[in-house]
């Protein structure tokens, strides 16, 4: 067996290297700095813009895209913009395909309510999700001052406060959630003969949080379902601008970076891909098998900053062994750096099972909570603050016993 120790970037130019001809890759290619790239990136840029510009009497589209994203008369961020969507679409398996699917996402065609759409649904979520969470701390509120002396008609008003709640909670519809959205929370007040002071104002905090919350969240449904699809509509010709200009731009850059026989970081991993499961993405080659022959174990260290065509070239090496031994934790992924995606992380995490369970080759975990570079004090406040904040909801994981250090 092999021993290696490289980044993945460099393991994927060592292969390119090597396979090279397979792919009709000039094999002295050389991998250029982040430097040389941007510069080569805003020229190639600038070069596409004033093309579109030129044509943009004959192009709506463009315009449209221009139009909406254009500060005022200032298009500077017109490039980042544009530069930002190329680089989500090529931490996708298939670029191409990625941006084609926000074609069809802005298409209203047979959509009868915005709830249908892929943003209706996500804000939609967001609000229910809130609301089971209110509704829950409402209903405490108001199971308390039920049972609290001379705290009757503050109970009734807590109650239907959770009543109007869940009447919006039950909503199934864009227009349902419209008409219903503005709550009557009404005058909250306690007299004296209510004496638990610290329990008036927990009351108060949380339904004025609540008040607040639902305000905040509700915002994004103030016009109904017809006008949103309307306005939605209307984006579409902008998207489709943006795409074609994201497509242009990849074309045209490509064809610099050949010309000048270089790499960026990008190329080295998606013509890695193309060896090790081919160009349509279908399976791991004979090319794979070779490679991850070479090699008892694929080892990979800050596994939660992976993005999804990494963690594709690890399951491409490792498809007939299953040794792929991956270290991480998710709560140092705050630089999502190179478009990390910590969700692949998170979504091991809770599907393997613990190691003394697992079957064989079955995926399995080891929580790896010993410290042996910190104090106990320093331990014990890292531990409650991660508590309070981390939850499915927020981080995507729960912070319980197991994953306290």
């Amino acid at each position: 067996y092999m021993t290696t120790i490289s980044t993945v970037h460099s393991f994927c130019g060592d292969i390119l290297r090597q396979y090279a001809y397979r792919l009709d890759l000039s094999a002295d290619f050389r991998v250029a700095d982040e430097n040389e790239c941007r510069q080569l990136r805003d020229a190639v840029m600038q070069r596409i813009l004033e093309e579109a510009y030129d044509n943009a009497g004959q192009d709506p589209d463009f315009c449209a895209f221009v139009d909406t994203q254009g500060v005022g008369r200032d298009d500077r961020q017109i490039p980042e913009i544009l530069l930002k969507v190329y680089d989500s679409a090529w931490c996708h398996l298939n670029p191409k395909g990625w941006l084609e699917s926000h074609l069809e996402a802005v298409d209203t065609d047979g959509i009868q309510d915005a709830s249908q759409t892929l943003w209706g649904r996500y804000l939609m979520d967001k609000l229910f999700d809130y609301l089971d969470r209110q509704i829950e701390a409402m209903e405490r509120c108001a199971k308390w001052a039920e049972g609290a002396d001379g705290a009757e008609k503050q109970a009734v008003l807590l109650r239907d406060t959770v009543h109007q709640l869940q009447h919006l909670r039950d909503s199934q519809t864009w227009d349902e959630i419209v008409a219903r959205k503005d709550i009557d929370y009404g005058t909250l007040r306690f007299g004296k003969k209510v004496t638990d002071e610290e329990m008036k104002a927990a009351v108060k905090a949380v339904r004025d949080a609540c008040k607040a919350g639902v305000a905040r969240l509700t915002r994004s449904f103030a016009d109904p379902s017809r006008q949103v699809l309307a306005d939605l509509e209307q984006s579409a010709p902008a998207v489709r601008g943006i795409v074609k200009l994201v497509q242009d731009f990849g074309k045209a850059y490509e064809t610099a970076k050949r010309r000048r026989r270089i790499l960026d970081f990008s190329d080295l991993e998606h013509l890695a891909l193309d060896l090790l499961l081919g160009k349509k993405r279908s399976g791991p080659t004979s090319i794979a098998h070779e490679i991850g022959a070479r090699y008892r174990e694929v080892m990979v260290d800050e596994y939660q900053d992976s993005n999804e065509v990494q963690d594709a070239i690890y399951g491409a090496l490792t498809e007939k062994t299953q040794a792929c031994f991956m270290v991480g934790d998710v709560k140092q992924s705050i630089y999502q750096f190179r478009l990390a995606d910590p969700g692949i992380f998170l979504d091991k995490y809770a599907s393997f099972v613990p190691a003394e369970e697992a079957d064989p080759m079955q995926g399995r975990k080891v929580i790896l909570s010993r410290n042996f570079r910190s104090g106990g004090a320093v331990l014990e406040a890292t531990n409650h603050v991660f508590r309070t904040c981390m939850s499915p909801e927020v981080g995507g994981l729960h912070y319980g016993p197991e994953e306290s250090l």
